[in-house]
């Protein structure tokens, strides 16, 4: 048409799950993950750099029958620009939760989207395991555009646990981070 300029065009992103010759893939994402936001997660880049990959084998979820746990990675091309985990619960009481974790997007590919069709990815699995209720994650208060994404695909803060990260730094100073509890009735 005249007078309309064309738009550029994203390279298809594509979501699925990570197998397990992909491990060593989600370990770097993994492990980029930790340096650049240690106060995000749990693990510290100390501890996990020496894990080999093959060492995360049990977050596919491959023997879990009934669903609920998994890996999901965003590829662009051969690329892993980002993953999210979700980790149902297995004592019997519990079973009607999951853990959703290890979200991430490499910075060079955030605000384009990828956080939101990985949440929206993990959820529709999700929504597929046998007696799967609720989903559950916990974020730094400090990361408010993670909050507000979380919130874009439904989740509900229900409780803020004071202190939960506690980082020290190179002097010896402790910094500490509070962690927003969300959930997502399914």
């Amino acid at each position: 048409m005249a007078g309309t300029e064309p738009t550029e065009r994203r390279p298809e992103i594509l979501i699925a799950r990570v197998a397990p010759a992909q491990l060593s893939a989600y370990k770097n994402l993994r492990d980029e993950a930790l340096r650049l936001h240690p106060d995000a997660f749990d693990a510290d880049i100390e501890s996990e750099q020496a894990r080999p990959p093959e060492s995360y084998l049990g977050r596919l979820g491959l023997g879990e029958t009934r669903g609920g746990s998994f890996l999901l990675g965003a590829w662009l091309g051969d690329e892993l620009i980002g993953m999210i985990g979700l980790e149902r619960q297995t004592q019997t009481k519990l079973r009607h939760s999951a853990e959703l974790n290890s979200m991430m997007v490499r910075p060079n590919h955030t605000g384009h989207g990828v956080g939101l069709m990985l949440i929206e990815a993990a959820i529709a699995e999700a929504r597929q395991a046998l007696g799967l209720e609720q989903i559950i994650l916990r974020v730094s208060t400090s990361s408010q555009s993670a909050i507000r994404l979380y919130e874009r695909a439904g989740f509900q803060g229900c409780g803020v646990l004071p202190h939960a990260i506690k980082l020290i730094d190179k002097t010896g100073q402790a910094r500490y981070f509070d962690k927003l509890t969300m959930v997502l009735i399914l």
